[in-house]
């Protein structure tokens, strides 16, 4: 889990050092409410936690089987703690603006995708069963920042994102360098 955590915390910051300039529209932000009501909110619900520091929001973008457990030594995963390993890559001199959609793949063989096996990985990492795993999808997302000048920067990220009988939550960061067609 920490290898993962640093992983992502690398990619975040890389990401931020790669934004361009540029003045897109953003989506209006998620709410705890509603975050688990769409692929698309639960993927912009978790970056908008993040960057913004509402831990409420970022627990409600992971089911609580994923956080009611315990690890291979086994201590009880602390929420708090791997918000903070998240939360802990940001640069506070940029504003977070918002999200906007980019595209989304379903998770299919038909876009070359191995549903099946993520299934399987859904399973064992959020301690679920493969059949309470509906369907997934890979959401591209723009993210928009402002600098401390006010100058919008933006980057675009992919998430993998699934659903269950009734709500949609986030698996994990993609790779950005991943085949996807939006």
């Amino acid at each position: 889990m920490t290898k993962k955590l640093m992983s992502l915390g690398i990619v975040i910051v890389l990401c931020l050092s790669l934004f361009t300039g540029c003045g897109n529209s953003v989506d209006e932000f998620v709410t705890v409410a509603n975050v688990n009501q769409s692929s698309v909110n639960v993927a912009e619900g978790f970056f908008q936690a993040v960057f913004t520091g509402d831990e409420e929001l970022f627990n409600a973008c992971y089911p609580d089987s994923f956080k009611l457990y315990e690890n291979d030594d086994g201590e009880t995963v602390d929420m708090s703690e791997v918000f903070e390993e998240y939360t802990s890559y940001m640069d506070p001199s940029w504003t977070y603006v918002g999200a906007s959609l980019s595209g989304y793949n379903d998770y299919t063989e038909e876009y070359h995708y191995d549903f099946p096996a993520l299934q399987e990985d859904i399973a064992v990492l959020h301690h679920t069963t493969v059949d309470q795993i509906m369907s997934a999808q890979i959401v591209k997302l723009r993210l928009n920042f402002n600098d401390e000048s006010g100058t919008r920067m933006t980057t675009d990220v992919y998430i993998i994102v699934y659903k269950t009988d009734s709500a949609w939550y986030v698996f994990e960061l993609q790779n950005s360098d991943a085949e996807f067609a939006a």
